[in-house]
């Protein structure tokens, strides 16, 4: 996963504009429905679910921001994104929830919690929160060379599995969320391109994604 939609070249302006963050809204809600939906239906490709989840969700991810031009176009590659996720993940919800369904249900609980958390914070402090992307930038890094290491090295596979991991894991994907709300709060009038609330919509589906498997995996310990 670990995917990211770079945002640094906007600058905050004065004033909000509320179309940016309606439409993101409506884009993330269709996202999440079609995820949830390829995630039900994962059992049917097996053991290729796993590869066409990867394939999809790195491939949309590249293609999303190239082309931020065009909604319609954007929002093809988005859907790309949320199938590939959905097939990716599938097969773990389904385990959890035939093994552990309780562990499944306060996941999600704490995952909902996380999400109004992020946003009810951008809303109440007017900061740009696009600052802390160098400092979350180099944890992700740091998840990334981790989990790389533990595929070589066995004796590194306890510590992706370790709480401390996965709680900086959880800690990095709620900032990249404050930081993508506060996109979407405070760039409305800078982010023009049409295509430009499918990729937020896509960036923030990719946050949840990610926290939610770090929820999940920090509720085992």
């Amino acid at each position: 996963m670990f995917n990211r939609s770079p945002y640094g070249a906007y600058q905050i302006a004065e004033g909000v504009d509320g179309a940016l963050m309606g439409r993101t809204l409506g884009y993330l809600a269709l996202l999440l429905a079609i995820l949830a939906v390829a995630a039900g239906i994962s059992p049917v490709f097996g053991g290729w679910s796993l590869w066409l989840g990867i394939i999809g969700a790195f491939l949309g991810t590249i293609m999303v921001s190239r082309n931020i031009a065009s909604a319609g176009r954007a929002l093809t590659w988005g859907t790309i994104v949320a199938i590939g996720m959905g097939l990716l993940i599938g097969p773990v919800v389904w385990t959890v929830a035939v093994t552990q369904p309780t562990l499944l249900w306060s996941t999600l609980g704490t995952l909902v919690i996380a999400v109004l958390f992020s946003a009810l914070l951008v809303s109440w402090i007017p900061w740009d929160f696009t600052r802390l992307m160098p400092l979350l930038f180099l944890g992700l890094i740091m998840l990334l060379v981790t989990s790389l290491l533990s595929w070589i090295i066995p004796g590194m596979t306890g510590v992706v599995m370790s709480r401390a991991y996965n709680l900086i894991g959880v800690l990095i994907f709620i900032g990249y969320l404050i930081v993508d709300f506060s996109i979407m709060r405070f760039r409305g009038r800078v982010i023009p391109l049409e295509g430009a609330p499918v990729v937020l919509a896509v960036s923030i589906l990719v946050d949840i994604v990610n926290l939610f498997l770090f929820l999940l995996r920090l509720g085992r310990r």
